[in-house]
């Protein structure tokens, strides 16, 4: 098999079980979600979430070192060069050590703070072990499992990552589905998820060492090949902001409190699910993508970029066209029955799917700049947008609540749009700002229309199985309306998308 090929399907092998992962962890969390909301409250709900976003908050202490060590191990493992890439995963190793006792020590401090700062009817005990059981996981991956998983990536094997995860994960809301039906004790919810997390990282570990022959992660390393890492910090810094503050912000304000937490996680949680089958597309080819440029000039990749930015525009589209129209009918029908906090908001609605329409569009030209290893450029872009967004964040927190930090996470989503894509399309690439424009306002412009044309059919949305009729019918015309604008705006790159698709589909 080519070199081309094997790219080719390590990113399809990535796609599809990214896609499968999403399916699992989402489906299955949004269920779980409505169980506990159900028996334990909105309360502990929004405590449960809160916790997942503090481990978020202080994942800002990897500080992108899992990037920068993605890109120090492309050129040794194209080479088959065994020594550097043993070098640098040593090096990968001791960093993530050091990382992952630090994590441990400042979330633990976090835990004990946060009970007693939590705007919460539960104990501040309580609330601090269940900070605790979420902090414990993430620092054992950080500590043991990282270095092995970088390696995997690196090798565009993510699909190994993504099916143990899909086992572990799957375990794990199995066990809280029972443990819910049997009404067990709130902690034990917490407590299932932490054992999962932990044997998460045991298997990849345990499959890594088997596979891989020769690693050796003893050997002198070789720190000096891991470039960049403090330009990635504030890629870091920013991504962990944009998507974990307004949770464990408004937990804490007078006018929130872990209710209103529980209210915005729900919907972050659909969303989240989204973007996650959306990076299921996107985000698969970006190691590929950092290959190739490693070995072909620039004009040469463009094409490729172009195809890469195209299919990722169109998978927005169809997503989020029929998101639009069917996320209210599910709110409605998800939270029908619950008393203790107010679930159904069309504002809220409404501009968290603009927010992820924006945040989706821009995440290809990201990708290209990480993967060209140019992090200054991303740090400069993220240090603007985190600046905005502390400061924005911060005063619509203050006036307007939950509205006001969504109109500033909007804000932040447009700004770093322009930024990266105008980057890559007048600097990186050079003067394709008119092609960007060409593929992108057709898709833009029909999203609109779709969503207004489509928007009567919320309403026949009555139960379950027919929000899955209605939702399967929209994907589809959405989908043949995608390959139509395709086939009239962008032939060239929907042409050759199509035989890229059908050339893996038929190859041995």
């Amino acid at each position: 098999m080519s070199l081309k090929q094997s790219k080719s399907k390590y990113s399809l092998f990535n796609a599809i079980s990214a896609l499968m992962m999403t399916l699992v962890n989402g489906l299955m969390g949004i269920v779980v979600t409505r169980f506990v909301i159900e028996q334990y409250g909105s309360d502990f709900n929004g405590l449960n979430s809160t916790a997942n976003q503090i481990v978020n908050v202080l994942l800002i202490l990897e500080g992108g070192f899992t990037m920068a060590s993605n890109v120090a191990l492309f050129a040794p493992l194209a080479s088959g060069d065994h020594d550097l890439i043993n070098g640098i995963l040593s090096a990968t190793k001791q960093k993530f050590r050091k990382i992952g006792i630090l994590f441990l020590a400042i979330g633990s401090v976090v835990a004990v703070g946060y009970g007693l700062l939590a705007n919460s009817d539960l104990p501040a005990g309580f609330i601090s072990t269940v900070i605790v059981m979420a902090v414990v996981p993430a620092s054992f991956n950080l500590f043991y499992a990282s270095t092995y998983r970088v390696l995997l990536q690196s090798q565009q094997r993510e699909y190994v990552v993504n099916i143990i995860s899909i086992f572990t994960l799957g375990l794990g809301h199995f066990a809280n589905i029972i443990l819910v039906l049997n009404h067990g004790p709130m902690w034990m919810v917490r407590a299932n998820t932490m054992v999962c997390a932990l044997l998460n990282s045991l298997l990849i570990a345990f499959y890594v060492k088997k596979k891989t022959p020769y690693l050796d992660v003893t050997v002198q390393p070789r720190q000096e090949l891991i470039k960049g890492t403090g330009d990635v910090m504030a890629q870091k810094i920013t991504s962990v902001i944009y998507n974990s503050a307004p949770i464990v912000f408004l937990s804490i304000l007078p006018s929130g409190g872990t209710l209103l937490a529980s209210v915005y996680a729900v919907y972050n949680n659909i969303f989240t699910m989204l973007k996650s089958l959306m990076h299921g597309v996107i985000d698969a080819p970006r190691l590929s993508l950092g290959q190739l440029l490693k070995e072909q000039p620039r004009e040469n990749v463009w094409p490729v970029f172009a195809q890469y930015e195209y299919a990722a525009f169109s998978a927005i589209y169809v997503l989020l066209s029929t998101c639009c129209v069917l996320i209210l009918p599910f709110i409605r029908l998800y939270t029908d029955g619950i008393t203790d906090a107010n679930y159904y908001d069309m504002t809220i609605a409404i501009l968290m799917v603009m927010i992820t329409a924006v945040e989706m569009l821009h995440i290809p030209s990201g990708h290209l700049i990480n993967m060209a290893g140019e992090f200054r450029i991303s740090k400069n872009f993220q240090i603007i947008a985190c600046a905005v967004l502390i400061v924005s964040m911060t005063i619509g927190g203050f006036l307007w609540g939950v509205y006001g930090m969504l109109v500033s996470l909007l804000l932040v989503a447009v700004l770093l749009a322009i930024m990266e894509m105008g980057y890559v399309h007048h600097w990186f690439f050079k003067n394709k700002t008119r092609k960007l424009v060409h593929l992108a306002l057709p898709l833009a412009v029909a999203s609109v229309i779709t969503s207004v044309v489509e928007f009567p059919l919320s309403h026949h949305v009555t139960g379950y199985l027919s929000f899955v009729m209605y939702g399967a019918l929209l994907a589809v015309i959405n989908g043949f309306l995608a390959l139509g604008i395709g086939f009239i705006f962008a032939r060239k790159e929907m042409t050759s998308l199509l035989n890229r698709i059908r050339q893996m589909l038929i190859r041995r």
